[in-house]
């Protein structure tokens, strides 16, 4: 089902907006939050990753092939998410009055309200889907922590950080037919324009660190062109140059130059609503039918050095990781060895670091004694 598809069939539920008017008053849900956390606990732990095949209706989210997905491995035991550790100083020092990433993600929420049928469609359709839904959220725990910390460095909209939701269902292996990439879906002219890297051996397009901060530079060059949000994110579907003639194109006219004027594409006119029913989903997926993962207010992953050059597999035993973990971690290569020549750092869990580099330096070594006991082949020469 590609997203035309899914525009007809949302079309014909005729699903009415009935018992949503609870959602306007979203912006007081953070005071409550703060006021129940003085009887938590602890911070959540997360819970075991369920590791699912590939639903077909997650291709309706959007039209996309998966190089290598890591859900799709069979593996004994789901991988699992689990910080049992002692944050560092660093850490410490994070928004933890927060109960976890997602009251940190409702407290930034800032567009405004919207309340159409594109909206109540996109929410009808998640709402038939559970656990597609399920799914999507299980795979963004990996990331959003990551995403949220960088939105928040830039006083940006945190409605942002779900649009990997929409653009990726949270699989930075999707592949569009537009040779889209990664969790933020840059097609390869603009990935190369916000410097991201690709080449043979490796696509910084899929790389979780690079690709966020170029799709949140290209988010802010867009708003600070356009001067809203929704024309912004209209551009980041769509393209800067085709917005910006659609705004010429109603100013001529005379007409509202703002996101519900314009005459959009079909997939552009509901992409905005599409990402508002997903902050609708996390302000209360209880009417969804699905329940948030666990995702505590605290750094997943960390950056490592790495040889020279190494097997994939290899290094993921140094980190002690299932190898659909690492690979979940680091996708921006694309083959199993990591050249010489690529310039990302591996990234690994926290908890798992320490481990790591203590596994790394003893490989080292070993290496280092290897090539220094290796016996040197001379060349004979052959007399005449």
């Amino acid at each position: 089902m590609n997203q035309s598809s899914f525009l007809n069939y949302c079309g014909n539920l005729g699903v009415k907006r009935e018992g949503r008017d609870v959602m306007r008053n979203s912006h007081v849900l953070p005071h409550i939050s703060m006021m129940f956390l003085s009887c938590a606990s602890s911070l959540a732990l997360a819970s075991p990753f369920v590791t699912l095949s590939p639903d077909p209706e997650l291709a309706a989210l959007r039209p996309v092939t998966s190089i290598e997905a890591p859900q799709a491995a069979k593996i004994s035991e789901p991988p699992v998410l689990v910080l049992n550790f002692l944050p560092d100083e660093k850490d410490r020092k994070a928004k933890l009055h927060f109960a976890d990433v997602w009251d940190r993600i409702r407290a930034g929420f800032a567009l405004p309200a919207v309340d159409t049928k594109e909206v109540a469609q996109s929410e009808a359709w998640y709402a038939a889907r559970p656990e597609v839904v399920k799914i999507i959220l299980e795979r963004s725990r990996y990331y959003l922590f990551h995403i949220v910390e960088e939105i928040e460095k830039r006083d940006m909209p945190m409605e942002l950080a779900l649009l990997p939701f929409v653009e990726s269902g949270f699989d930075p292996f999707a592949l569009s037919s537009a040779q889209a990439s990664g969790l933020w879906q840059f097609i390869p002219g603009t990935g190369a324009r916000y410097k991201l890297q690709q080449n043979e051996g490796f696509d910084a397009r899929r790389d979780i660190i690079a690709s966020t901060t170029a799709a949140l530079d290209y988010l802010q060059d867009l708003h600070a062109q356009f001067g809203d949000w929704r024309l912004a994110l209209a551009a980041y579907n769509w393209g800067e140059n085709q917005i910006a003639r659609a705004v010429e194109r109603n100013r001529l006219k005379g007409l509202p130059a703002d996101f519900t004027r314009l005459q959009l594409p079909a997939e552009t006119r509901n992409y905005v609503p599409r990402l508002i029913a997903v902050k609708q989903i996390v302000m209360s997926p209880q009417s969804f039918r699905v329940a948030l993962p666990a995702v505590p207010n605290l750094r997943y992953f960390t950056t490592v050095a790495r040889p020279a050059s190494v097997d994939l597999t290899h290094a993921a035993r140094l980190a002690e990781m299932k190898i659909e973990d690492f690979k979940a971690l680091n996708p921006a290569y694309n083959y199993s060895i990591i050249k010489a020549s690529a310039t990302m750092p591996l990234l690994v869990p926290v908890d798992r670091a320490p481990r790591y580099e203590r596994r790394l330096e003893e490989f080292m070594q070993q290496e280092q004694a290897r090539q220094k006991h290796r016996p040197v082949t001379r060349s004979r020469r052959t007399s005449k």
